[in-house]
């Protein structure tokens, strides 16, 4: 009964050598999704940054969609821990491999790497967690069956395995695109960042802000002095085939042509649902460094900001035409269907100035690049769509593909080429442009942001995006007169939140950077949390402005009829508006939505767990 099994290994004998390590450790690369993810959560639907264009997409949130149904199963919600029985699986067996000393550390740091940055993925989305020190059996009924660890002190134990990480980790890792000092620095940028300003904007009783705020501080330093430059061209951090020699990308899953991923059939077929908001569109620059509302070369209303795109999108941030696709207009062949791309001869220009312009400036700014975003976009089934926007509906021309319901279609993660399964494009992972908003946003939490900072950072993004350069001495409290100047009242929901603030005009800057820069990658949704600031979901989501002239003509349909327009504007009395498929959300957010549900069976079978305030336990 004692012998060891002779047809499978066991913890004690497969681990014992450094290979041995090396090869158990890739399954926790594994875990990133990467461009795999889902797109819900990819393309920010859950924020303010877009929404879900169809009928009954509501933001879940803002109109308190969640239901116990959705949080009943066991691990559901992001409540497993799985993952750490992995990897402390090695981790506990490390003493028993034949190697030195300093190859052990390594390990360790590995496996205390990916082990911070499950418990940050736990304590983001719960607080409280269980704190698992060793390998489970069956006899630890004290921790299987017993209470959550307060996040404080979770928090504490994620730092100190990412410094002791930081310390000895092999500085190159295991080779190419493996954990190395530096991947662990951008970690200890992000979560530091994240666990600071939760803790000080949600005020969290023996909480220590400044700790990990400085801990983020320092890490994004290393990086910012290691790698001053980034790459010069933001869409191909985004849809290269290969991420090795793109500058500033710290870590990226790697797929490979047949078993790669299917973001982008999604994206050029009629599945993707995730569209841009006005209010995202609104808060890129425009190329004077300046908001629209203020900017003297933003052509459209700079009360409302209104306007049909070909007239907003100009003289914009460059990020705005690699992230939402802009206007244009062709003329194909009717049924488009029946032809493709080697006939792209076909394609001709309507010789309307406007409906050229995009075309001209998207080729002008992918000149010499190796990952060509041009106009007009290509459907999945490899043939040209007439146009962007390009509505569902009756005036989609026969082209049911690479379609909206609102006018903004997300193109972030678009490559023309041929794609009708998977795509192997590279998903970056950890990157200097985010550890360099990440160090600005720290480091005015910390009051260090000045000029050298900004130079440092933000202008570094700018410069790739061509717009003019922040000024710090310039912004002042009319800088955006648009900005969050704080006031909003939650003393009606049970369930007790952040107290609201004004932001600061430099503050307010910065992170209107983090979010044009970091658009589409799933951020924007925990910075709202973090902030306290889940309330910018309460606004109405809008799309594009459009003029029924525009669509109700012959070139769209053969029955013109101005009572047929389809397009849901916001007032349809009107010959122009933006397009609003939902109206003001109701009841809007609730403070229980900064943290999520624990999912009702755990409950049920452990009862030391306690209920985030306001879900239901049973």
């Amino acid at each position: 009964m004692n012998k060891s099994p002779l047809d499978q290994e066991t913890s004690q004998s497969f681990f014992t050598t450094y290979e041995n390590c090396r090869t158990y450790a890739w399954q926790f690369y594994a875990w990133y999704p990467g461009y795999g993810m889902d797109s819900y959560l990819l393309h920010d639907s859950d924020s303010d940054n877009g929404f879900r264009g169809y009928n009954n997409g509501e933001n879940s949130y803002a109109w308190d969609k969640i239901t116990k149904v959705d949080y009943t199963s066991t691990g559901s919600n992001g409540w497993y821990y799985w993952r750490i029985r992995s990897i402390h699986t090695m981790l506990d067996n490390l003493d028993n491999v034949k190697m030195n000393e300093t190859d052990k550390a390594h390990w360790k740091s590995v496996c205390y790497f990916f082990k911070a940055q499950e418990y940050f993925r736990l304590v983001s989305r719960f607080g409280d967690v269980i704190w698992i020190e060793k390998l489970l059996t069956e006899t630890d009924e004290d921790v299987l069956y017993g209470p959550t660890t307060p996040r404080v002190e979770v928090a504490e134990k994620i730092l100190e395995m990412l410094l002791y990480a930081r310390d000895n980790i092999k500085q190159d890792g295991d080779g190419a695109n493996t954990i190395n000092t530096d991947v662990v620095n951008a970690l200890i940028s992000r979560f530091g960042l994240f666990e600071g300003t939760w803790q000080k904007y949600h005020n969290v009783p023996n909480g220590n802000p400044s700790k990990y705020l400085q801990a983020s501080f320092e890490a994004s330093s290393a990086l910012i002095t290691k790698y001053p430059e980034l790459h010069n061209n933001y869409n191909e951090v985004f849809n290269s085939y290969d991420l090795s020699g793109v500058k500033g990308v710290l870590l990226y899953k790697v797929y490979i042509p047949t078993k790669g991923h299917s973001l982008m059939r999604n994206m050029r077929s009629s599945e993707s649902w995730q569209e841009a908001s006005a209010d995202m569109v609104q808060s890129y620059l425009c190329s004077d460094g300046k908001p629209i509302w203020t900017s003297s070369v933003y052509e459209g209303n700079q009360e409302t900001g209104d306007d049909i795109m070909n007239i907003e999108f100009r003289n914009r941030d460059h990020r705005l035409y690699y992230s939402i696709c802009p206007p244009y207009r062709v003329n194909t062949p009717v049924p488009a269907t029946f032809w493709n791309r080697g006939e792209d001869h076909l394609v001709t220009p309507t010789g309307n100035p406007l409906d050229q312009e995009y075309i001209d400036l998207m080729k002008r700014i992918n000149e010499g690049s190796s990952s060509v975003k041009e106009l007009p976009v290509i459907q999945w089934n490899d043939c040209y769509v007439r146009e962007q926007p390009h509505f569902r509906g009756r005036y989609q021309m026969l082209q049911g593909y690479n379609v909206t319901n609102a006018g903004y279609y997300n193109w972030k993660y678009y490559t023309p080429d041929n794609q009708t399964v998977v795509s192997d494009t590279d998903a970056p992972i950890f990157r200097m442009g985010e550890v360099m908003i990440n160090h600005a946003e720290v480091a005015w939490e910390l009051g260090e942001f000045d000029q050298s900072v900004a130079d440092a950072t933000i202008n570094k993004l700018r410069s790739r995006a061509h717009i003019a350069n922040m000024v710090v001495a310039q912004i002042d409290a009319n800088f955006d007169p648009k900005r969050d100047k704080g006031g909003f009242s939650s003393s009606s929901d049970p369930v007790v939140g952040p107290a609201d603030y004004e932001v600061d005009p430099v503050l307010w800057e910065i992170r209107r950077e983090r979010r044009v820069e970091l658009y589409a990658e799933g951020f924007r949704f925990d910075d709202l949390r973090r902030w306290g600031k889940g309330h910018y979901l309460n606004k109405r989501q809008f799309g594009a402005y459009v003029q029924k002239s525009d669509y109700e003509n012959s070139r769209y349909v053969t029955d013109i009829d101005f009572s047929k327009f389809d397009l849901k504007i916001e007032d349809p009395t009107k010959d122009s508006g933006r397009i609003a498929l939902f109206g003001t959300p109701n009841p809007g957010w609730k403070n229980k939505y900064y943290l999520y549900a624990i999912p009702i069976n755990d409950l049920t079978m452990n009862g030391q767990l306690k209920q985030n305030p306001g879900y239901e336990s049973k």
